[in-house]
């Protein structure tokens, strides 16, 4: 039993050409409209699947070249990494100057404690010093005292 089948070929193929056809309109009406182009946003416009765009080598080829030479979506794309470059520099000079602030505010802890102590120190030291033939003489307990701290 032999089948005829040259309707259903003929048939396919004109689908398949008129498939062909609102993807390639798609494609150049979404360029003239500086609209980004990727495989669903044609999909759409040309009433087809991803996949047969996908599958459908030339499609495919074509939407590949324009996503990445399209003067929109790569003006986009390079802004939107400037902006995020940007964001990262200062998110990253934020916490520096976080990091800054906070090891400032301990030295500067650090520096009154050590300024109390030397206080301390030198008050201890002036009552207990005495000046013979231009030479200072701290008692002994003053001394261990001193070097104690």
């Amino acid at each position: 039993m032999v089948r005829n089948t040259d309707g259903l070929k003929r048939s396919a193929r004109s689908r398949s050409e008129d498939a062909t056809q609102r993807a390639t309109a798609a494609i150049l009406l979404m360029q003239a409209e500086e609209v980004e182009i990727n495989f669903r946003s044609v999909a759409a416009r040309a009433k087809v699947s991803t996949a047969w765009l996908y599958g459908t080598k030339s499609l495919r080829d074509k939407i590949m070249k324009i996503r990445t030479t399209s003067p929109a979506a790569a003006g986009d794309n390079l802004q939107h990494r400037q902006r995020l470059s940007h964001e990262r520099v200062v998110a990253t000079l934020r916490l520096r100057i976080r990091t800054l602030e906070e090891i400032n505010r301990e030295l500067k802890e650090q520096l009154e404690a050590a300024y109390g102590r030397l206080a301390v120190v030198q008050t201890k030291l002036s009552s207990c010093t005495e000046r013979q033939n231009d030479a200072l003489i701290t008692c002994d307990r003053c001394s261990e005292a001193f070097r104690g701290t």
